[in-house]
């Protein structure tokens, strides 16, 4: 299965940067694209404290591929990145990479993923340097419709107004509104039908198009990832 994973993030990556060059990618490629999934959760964690992604990585299967953006979409510490990398290639699933239009999997050779992950640090002491006092970019502050978000999109995915989703939420409209504009969820459905339907010929009426599964697969952690390297 060809699996999109793209990242909710306001930096200069947002969802629609992504799609276009994941697009892009798989079309160059001849990739079908069978789903797409949004990661949400934050990037600067450890794994183990990312029960989102983790209960993503849980549902992969083996040979499976994952379409990024690039590799900030799974982690921004090398580390953490290191013990991402050792759990898919164990299981054989590859990874491709859009924006640096390269392919990570079990056959590949280390130097490429070296040279990845060398380029990510490098980005990593950039970005560093230009840090500000404050909220560091790209972070989004917690709301209390967190916990309504895939709810949310699912609606919006079925073309519910946000007065209607107000209502069945017994929310604020307004607040409601300036949620879906602050977290792009708009942009996020959008993207995430233009994905599967582009990967397939003739496009599917919107009736049709399948609809992605948001990336909230928490109900069993992943046990233990083993053989973790300690450096690259």
């Amino acid at each position: 299965m060809n699996i999109v994973l793209l990242k909710n993030r306001s930096d200069d990556a947002p969802i629609i940067v992504q799609q276009k060059q994941i697009m892009k990618y798989a079309h160059h490629h001849d990739l079908k694209i069978d789903t797409t999934e949004i990661e949400n959760s934050d990037p600067t964690l450890e794994l183990e404290e990312r029960k989102e992604f983790k209960g993503f990585l849980r549902s992969l299967s083996k040979n499976d591929h994952i379409i990024i953006f690039d590799l900030s979409t799974f982690s921004n510490n090398i580390e953490e990145l290191i013990k991402v990398f050792e759990c898919l290639l164990t299981r054989s699933i590859s990874v491709h990479i859009a924006d640096a239009n390269v392919c990570i999997h079990v056959d590949a050779k280390p130097l490429m993923l070296l040279e990845l992950l060398v380029k990510q640090r490098e980005l990593n002491q950039t970005l560093d340097k230009e840090k500000t006092q404050g909220r560091p970019k790209g972070r989004m502050s917690k709301s209390k419709f967190d916990m309504y978000r895939p709810q949310v999109i699912e609606l919006l995915e079925n073309r519910t107004s946000i007065s209607e989703i107000a209502k069945i939420l017994h929310v604020s409209r307004t607040s409601l509104k300036d949620y879906v504009n602050s977290r792009g969820l708009k942009e996020i459905v959008k993207a995430k039908i233009t994905l599967l339907q582009s990967s397939r010929k003739p496009p599917l009426s919107p009736a049709k198009s399948p609809i992605a599964k948001e990336c909230s697969l928490i109900k069993q952690p992943i046990d233990q990832l083993e053989g973790i390297h300690d450096e690259l």
